[in-house]
């Protein structure tokens, strides 16, 4: 149904035209009318109609001024003008800014019709006249994308193919110089999830959209990663030096938190010179996206060669072995608590970046996938490098985690349905899980359990991939790291209450462990 405007400052020609456009029966609906031209085109920006009946005699803007400003503005509209007078002027008015029809009053139905069904046909012409322009833009716009991807990739590496392709596509050199921008929103798989239903083309394809809008200039050229979550831009240096860049990136930002949601982050590439260097700078770009702040909100803008200064691991090595056993054990409360101090270590620096925590969550995933073999298929995604890449902010963070947990959690009910032999050292480890503190032996436990000592060291061994001993210490030293993050115990109180009575041993057996100091573990939480 084509919407129409009628426009007369006589309110009842208005009534009985709008009248006689009802008892046409045509595909058509009056959604709008108008006393003058002024009027008529304030109300076409919300009710955009797609044919305007006019008069020509009004007053304000009268309806040649009217088809004028119509025509430059909005050419898509079709006008039928309607008037008392056969004048010249009018006429070659309605000629020069192409009304459909010239109709004398007073309106005859079949005349009316006629022209209503000549407006009607200009319409639809129009429309599948943009609608072939808009395939043709589409089609080339994703010939383009297509190749940029494949050289990026380097799927396309010759260099007289790359210059031959981009001459067929119409594409500029770029050999004055340009640069990369690699961009990602940071809750993408979030927002997808929660707003898209699940849906991260549909989201990337708002984005796209936001992101054409701001950088209309032809020299532009735009393409999404090979996983379709980045956008990436190639920006001619003459037209984006670092503060114009800087600023259509900030209005992207602002359209997109104001649209859909999220937060950019850029990574930028130094200037190279011919699509022949796109892999390069691609790279170059990647690189640099990563080297972005993990703890922002709103835009955030890294140039390559701008490396953050080297920072000690989040997870030390006493960490890993920490969450190795746990996972192995399918202790969930024990990967918890530990991936808890890995968030607390991140909010304690701030100048984390998002490589950082992505190259220990890789570390995370390893150990994880190593030490829980037989876990439930459903979580190998956990593993993968699309979940560990997504990770930009702390909700994402959360959630890998929460995964995570989920995960030992199913392993644990795995083990449940292990052999009896398998179970009753479970049942020592909860056993040793909950009098660690105590003097407790090998020998002590063994009786407890009514199993010969050397066999239980063998099968403990076999079972939790340490030994008795080892174990217990591990078990220790992970209570002392939850009791020193309270800045209120004191060291030598501490060593007592994870079973060491001389704290100069304690802090001995700690540094061979966490290789800190127990007062060095407590600064690195923050706690001076």
């Amino acid at each position: 149904m084509l919407r129409v405007m009628v426009v007369d400052d006589e309110a009842t020609g208005r009534k009985a035209i709008i009248k006689l456009i009802e008892q046409l029966e045509l595909p058509v609906e009056v959604v709008a009318e108008a006393k003058n031209g002024e009027e008529a085109l304030g109300l076409i920006r919300m009710n955009k109609p797609h044919i305007v009946v006019t008069d020509m005699n009004m007053p304000i803007m009268n309806g040649q001024q009217f088809l004028e400003r119509l025509h430059r503005e909005y050419e898509e509209i079709k006008a039928i003008v309607i008037s008392g007078y056969s004048q010249f002027d009018y006429l070659k008015a309605a000629l020069k800014y192409q009304a459909c029809e010239y109709v004398l009053k007073p309106v005859a139905v079949n005349e009316l019709r006629e022209a209503m069904s000549k407006a009607i046909r200009a319409v639809n012409e129009f429309s599948d006249r943009q609608l072939g322009k808009k395939s043709s833009l589409d089609m080339a716009r994703l010939r383009t994308e297509v190749f940029l991807q494949h050289v990026a990739e380097r799927r396309i590496a010759n260099a007289a193919d790359i210059r031959r392709q981009a001459r067929e596509l119409g594409l500029p050199s770029e050999s004055a110089g340009y640069r990369v921008a690699v961009c990602r929103i940071r809750q993408f798989q979030i927002i997808s999830a929660s707003r898209f239903q699940g849906n991260a083309d549909l989201y990337m394809f708002g984005l796209e959209n936001i992101m054409r809008e701001v950088l209309r200039d032809e020299g532009t050229l735009l393409f999404k990663t090979d996983d379709r979550s980045r956008l990436c831009l190639i920006l001619p240096y003459a037209s984006y030096p670092d503060l114009r860049a800087g600023e259509a990136l900030g209005a992207y930002q602002q359209a997109v938190a104001h649209t859909l949601g999220g937060d950019a982050a850029v990574g930028l590439s130094p200037v190279f010179a011919g699509l022949e260097a796109l892999p390069e700078a691609y790279q170059a770009a990647l690189s640099a996206l990563v080297g972005c702040a993990f703890a922002y909100t709103g835009l955030t803008i890294s140039p390559a060669g701008t490396e953050p200064a080297a920072q000690a691991e989040l997870l030390s090595s006493f960490d890993v072995r920490r969450l190795s056993h746990a996972f192995g054990a399918g202790n969930a409360r024990d990967v918890r608590l530990t991936l808890d101090e890995f968030v607390r270590k991140i909010g304690h620096r701030p100048g984390t970046t998002i490589g950082d925590v992505q190259r220990e969550l890789a570390k995370l995933a390893e150990l994880a996938k190593a030490a829980m073999a037989g876990l439930p298929a459903k979580h190998s995604p956990l593993f993968e490098a699309p979940a560990i890449a997504g990770v930009m902010e702390a909700s994402g963070l959360q959630s890998y985690l929460n995964g995570l947990t989920r995960a030992a959690e199913d392993y644990a009910a795995v083990r449940r349905d292990a052999p009896e032999s398998v179970r009753t050292v479970q049942d020592i480890v909860r056993y040793m899980d909950e009098h660690y503190f105590e003097d407790v032996s090998l020998i002590d436990v063994a009786t407890r359990y009514h199993i010969d000592p050397s066999y239980l060291s063998k099968l403990f061994k076999a079972v939790t991939q340490e030994n008795f001993i080892e174990y217990l210490t591990r078990k220790r030293m992970e209570k002392a790291c939850e009791l020193l993050a309270a800045p209120e115990r004191k060291i030598n109180e501490i060593a007592e209450l994870v079973g060491y009575e001389n704290q100069r041993y304690f802090s001995q057996v700690f540094k061979k462990y966490t290789a800190q100091t127990p007062s060095e573990y407590r600064e690195s939480l923050g706690h001076a």
